[in-house]
């Protein structure tokens, strides 16, 4: 049993190794050509953008064969049994679209994270009520994931979602200003 989860766990970081090269997040009027013609013909790369381009709520960015839109980012009160530990809940809405062929994983954990204005980073935290669905889970070849992902965190006067494959490099950034949350 040993032997098979040392050789399970030195196949995953190889695996992890290999892939860290990385992601595809380009801008829609890329300069490179044949990408664009084997891979993303007719994949809505009009709404690519690279990592130094700003995206705002309700805009796409095509993310290694995987279309990502920010719907909503909103201040959520939770339930009864919500309390938060730093000033708000902040729950973004989000929706993938698996232009691959290949089923696609996505993970709340894994993906996605915010940071706010002073730079400090928030990983997902758990609300009893408040959040329609889960952003996790398997999005088959041509298929759409919607969920909402839930932060604790300090007010702020704007925010950052950052969306990446924590094997690959590349970088998807919303911002969100405070004034554009919705309650």
């Amino acid at each position: 049993m040993k032997k098979f989860i040392l050789l399970s766990f030195t196949l995953l970081i190889s695996i992890m190794l290999v892939a860290c090269e990385e992601a595809e997040v380009k801008k829609a009027d890329a300069d490179d050509k044949t990408e664009e013609s084997s891979k993303e013909n007719s994949k809505g790369k009009s709404k690519e953008k690279p990592e130094t381009q700003e995206l705002a709520i309700g805009d796409a960015v095509e993310f290694d064969g995987m279309k990502i839109t920010l719907n909503e980012a909103r201040i959520e009160p939770g339930g009864e049994f919500d309390e938060p530990q730093e000033d708000q809940f902040i729950a973004v809405n989000l929706t993938a679209e698996n232009n691959t062929e290949d089923e696609q994983v996505m993970s709340s954990i894994m993906n996605v994270e915010l940071k706010d204005a002073d730079g400090y980073s928030y990983s997902t935290t758990i609300l009893t009520e408040g959040i329609k669905a889960q952003f996790d889970g398997t999005v088959e070849a041509g298929g759409k994931l919607r969920g909402e992902i839930p932060f604790d965190v300090a007010k702020s006067d704007s925010y950052e979602l950052h969306f990446s494959d924590p094997f690959k490099s590349g970088k998807a950034i919303w911002k969100i200003p405070a004034d554009k949350l919705s309650k």
